[in-house]
């Protein structure tokens, strides 16, 4: 039983990180090493940089930003919805050539041989 409580404690802590949603951060911001403004500062993340979000709580969001884990406070963050995808681009319209039906039967010019001559032909 302790082996199976380990292997899903490992498990639980190796999903864990696959459940950030992503936010934007809404003003220019210090992610730090800690959840309080005394601690180290990890990097400094600018407004509207797309980060990815954890949990918060008591004014604080843990996130990551390249590839650097921290916490920003939360009122730098704002949800970012669903991503945004591009609308596709307006189809290309290409007018077809005209169809053009010929007579069944034509004016021929001089003709050397068998069949019809001057005057009308046929195809």
């Amino acid at each position: 039983m302790r082996h199976f409580l380990i292997a899903a404690g490992l498990c639980a802590g190796v999903a864990a990180p696959c459940y950030a949603e992503p936010a934007i951060t809404t003003v220019p911001a210090a992610m730090r090493r800690a959840p309080n403004a005394h601690s180290h500062i990890v990097q400094t993340v600018p407004a509207n940089a797309q980060i990815d979000l954890g949990t918060c709580s008591a004014g604080w969001c843990s996130a990551s930003w390249r590839n650097l884990f921290g916490y920003i406070p939360a009122f730098a963050v704002a949800d970012a919805g669903p991503p945004m995808i591009a609308s596709p681009p307006p189809p290309v319209v290409v007018a077809a050539p005209p169809i053009v039906v010929a007579p069944a039967f034509q004016w021929g010019g001089p003709y050397v041989g068998g069949g019809f001559g001057y005057g009308w032909g046929r195809w």
